[in-house]
C-alpha cells in the first residue's frame, strides 16, 4: 500500500455546509481518507441536503488514476443530496488547467458546481442559491 500524501481537513459549518481545506497533490490513499471522512459526517445529516466547499491549495493537475476516484465520490455526493460543490483555487501550480479538469468532472455528472475567489466568495453565493 502506497503511503498517503496530500493533506485536509473537514468543518462543518452551518447549515450543512462542509468546508473541506486540502493541500495536494492527492494520490488515491488521500482521496480515499477523504472520502471515509466526509461520509461520516454527510451520515450525520440523515438524508437531508447538504453543501460542499473546497479550498484546494497548491493542488497540481489530477492523475487519471484519482479523477476516477474522485468521479465516485462525485457521484456518491450526487446520490446523497449534495446541493452545490464550490471549489477555491490557492496558490495553484496550474490554474486554468486545473478548473477545466474539475469542471468536466462535475459536468459528467450533471452537478451544481462553482468556483470562486475565496471563502466569503464561495459563502455569499451559498447565501444567493438559498435565497432562490
Amino acid at each position: 500500500m502506497a503511503i498517503e500524501h496530500g493533506t485536509f481537513t473537514l468543518k462543518l459549518l452551518p447549515n450543512n455546509i462542509v468546508l473541506a481545506d486540502a493541500k495536494g497533490p492527492w494520490n488515491i490513499e488521500a482521496v480515499e481518507h477523504y472520502h471515509h471522512d466526509i461520509a461520516e459526517i454527510v451520515a450525520s445529516f440523515n438524508g437531508a441536503p447538504w453543501r460542499h466547499i473546497a479550498i484546494l491549495r497548491s493542488e497540481t493537475l489530477f492523475m487519471p488514476d484519482v479523477v476516477a476516484r474522485l468521479e465516485q465520490h462525485f457521484l456518491w455526493r450526487k446520490k446523497h443530496n449534495v446541493l452545490s460543490d464550490t471549489t477555491i483555487l490557492s496558490n495553484s501550480f496550474s490554474e486554468n488547467i486545473s478548473k477545466q479538469q474539475i469542471h468536466r468532472m462535475f459536468e459528467k455528472f450533471d452537478m451544481p458546481h462553482f468556483f470562486a475567489n475565496d471563502l466569503d466568495a464561495a459563502l455569499k453565493q451559498i447565501n444567493e442559491l438559498n435565497a432562490l
